[in-house]
């Protein structure tokens, strides 16, 4: 009988060795091509070459096909591929920030995030960035002048990820001004707390005690307790005392939270 889940991750273009063997000795001309395949998994092994050959020159074609591709596995291979390819791919990634595909936020969350690690960019293009990792952060941050809100909403999630994961403190800075110069769109303020969670700065702090006392959006709020706990090394900040007379109960549950990880941080 056969196993039909396979059957279906083949159809979105699932390889093996023996698939990508066939390919091994195309041209990059010949891969290029096959990225306009019909075949999805003649098009997950001509990206996935690409990548293991880091072709820069393949990069806007890779980047177009990134834009069309439905199927999952080509467009993973296709992501990993510019991942692989790493700094030369940079601008053409900032260029299509948050314009493929609706997985965007397009609004605040209804619940907190409880979590303790940096959630994964939901934007497909922030994803492959936040692969390239730390090198990114200087394009990422000088782009940032020049970008639209949609493209910074995603630009913000990839620098918070690269930040806390690297450690890398050289973007708090450019985040508080975008903070000042954003503070009415709710979705980027709302990012912008969330990767402040990356930064042990004094301002830094200021900022999102600021935001847990006055932001009139609740998800702001429990999203500033998040980030202070991940900074703060044990003792809680005194925001969180009126914080707990929120009259918003998921914020009231946010400070909980926040407390227990800060206990099992002093222990």
């Amino acid at each position: 009988m056969p196993d039909y889940k396979a059957l279906q991750r083949k159809k979105r273009g699932q390889i093996n060795d023996e698939d990508l063997n066939v390919f091994t000795h195309f041209s990059e001309k010949e891969l290029l091509d096959c990225l306009s395949s019909g075949d999805s998994i003649t098009r997950t092994c001509a990206a996935t070459i690409i990548g293991n050959r880091k072709s820069i020159t393949s990069i806007p074609d890779l980047c177009k096909a990134l834009k069309i591709e439905k199927a999952l596995y080509p467009k993973i291979a296709i992501s990993e591929a510019l991942g692989e390819i790493g700094e030369p791919a940079i601008p053409f990634l900032i260029d299509m920030l948050g314009e493929i595909g609706n997985n965007q936020h397009k609004k605040l969350p209804d619940k907190s995030f409880e979590k303790w690690n940096y959630p994964l960019p939901r934007d497909i293009v922030a994803r492959t960035i936040v692969k390239i990792g730390q090198t990114a952060l200087p394009q990422l941050i000088d782009s940032l002048d020049r970008l639209n809100e949609k493209q910074i909403t995603e630009a913000i999630d990839a620098i918070g990820f690269i930040s806390f994961y690297s450690q890398d403190k050289t973007a708090w800075k450019a985040l508080l001004q975008l903070l000042d110069l954003y503070k009415l769109n709710k979705i980027i303020v709302w990012k912008i707390i969330r990767s402040l969670q990356s930064f042990h700065e004094l301002e830094v702090e200021q900022v999102l005690e600021s935001q847990v006392l006055f932001n009139p959006e609740p998800a702001i709020r429990w999203e500033a307790i998040r980030s202070l706990t991940q900074i703060t090394a044990s003792s809680a900040p005194d925001c969180f005392c009126l914080a707990e007379k929120d009259n918003d109960a998921r914020v009231k549950h946010a400070v909980k939270i926040a407390r227990k990880r800060l206990l099992l941080k002093s222990l």
